[in-house]
């Protein structure tokens, strides 16, 4: 089939074209700006538009009449969730952008759009770890607010089109080369820093997301699959008392300090302190059940090894 990605100089993006070339689709990367070699050698055409321009976004898809556009645009970008007035830019962005995308698949005869949404977005509920079922918190303080309430119009919009199928794929933390956890990245150097600690009892929950599972599941969703959202996460939620030490002796740093909750909430910022002990985990079962995906790295154990150079082979 015909696929346009758009966000495909992304870490999802340029993990998932040669995926799809590999399974014999035609795949038209979407860029803002002019890419780089390689995410124009593992597309069979790159088209360059900004996606909050609607017209060219049209002519754009049009030219390309995809079956399926796949959304992997990032949320935040590089101001992160912490500045609040540029995050707010950033989530009021993501929904333009994603609204754009809906209507203009439309109009180029698409008949089906999957779109990147967070299972970090549920609204936290006792220890439970939650499904699809579970709400967004968009009522939550602050910046964090501002990104849920953006998430959930992305997925209004994807999920609420008529003539349109649509997939919201629900990513955990996402993982590998270029992201956050990689050497050089935030969290990396965070741990390495030791700025972040296991606050109170560590219970915080996070699911993970290896990007090659980020992009398998996109395989998987292109076709056959029922409109709704999806949780795409690995299969051992983890908690901060428990990922967070295994990472650190995974770089060669020192066991993180320890943090009461009073001590976090005067040194840290609101939404890591919620992350490191209010969030919730997620579960994989509707798209496991649904159709038979599988994490290619069921625990983040494995995932994190690989990437930072102790799996073996």
């Amino acid at each position: 089939m015909r696929v346009v990605v758009a966000g495909a100089s992304g870490v999802v993006g340029r993990t998932l074209l040669p995926l799809l070339r590999a399974r014999g689709h035609h795949v038209t990367a979407l860029v803002r700006r002019c890419p780089d070699r390689s995410c124009a050698e593992q597309a069979d055409e790159v088209v360059t538009a900004d996606v909050l321009d609607l017209a060219a976004l049209r002519e754009a898809l049009t030219a390309a009449a995809p079956d399926v556009v796949v959304d992997q645009i990032a949320g935040f970008g590089p101001a992160g969730p912490h500045d609040a007035e540029a995050a707010r830019r950033a989530a009021d962005r993501r929904a333009a952008t994603a609204g754009n995308l809906v209507v203009a698949a439309v109009a180029a005869g698409a008949r089906r759009v999957v779109a990147q949404s967070t299972a970090a977005a549920y609204r936290p509920h006792g220890h439970e770890v939650l499904d699809e079922d579970a709400p967004l918190w968009t009522d939550a303080p602050g910046c964090w607010g501002d990104l849920v309430r953006s998430i959930a119009s992305v997925e209004e919009a994807v999920l609420t089109c008529p003539g349109i199928e649509g997939v919201a794929l629900r990513y955990g933390a996402l993982y590998g080369p270029a992201t956050e956890f990689a050497p050089g990245g935030t969290v990396h150097e965070q741990v390495r820093g030791s700025a972040l600690p296991v606050v109170g009892d560590g219970f915080g929950l996070t699911s993970f997301t290896h990007l090659d599972d980020a992009a398998g599941a996109v395989l998987e969703v292109l076709d056959d699959i029922d409109p709704g959202a999806y949780n795409v996460v690995d299969n051992e939620p983890a908690e901060c008392a428990e990922w967070l030490p295994a990472y650190a002796r995974m770089i060669g740093c020192p066991a993180p300090v320890s943090l009461t909750v009073e001590q976090a909430e005067a040194q840290l910022d609101w939404l890591t302190v919620h992350r490191l002990t209010e969030q919730r985990g997620a579960t994989n079962f509707r798209l496991r059940e649904t159709v038979g995906w599988r994490p290619a790295w069921p625990s983040w154990r494995e995932g994190f090894a690989e990437l930072l150079g102790h799996w073996p082979g």
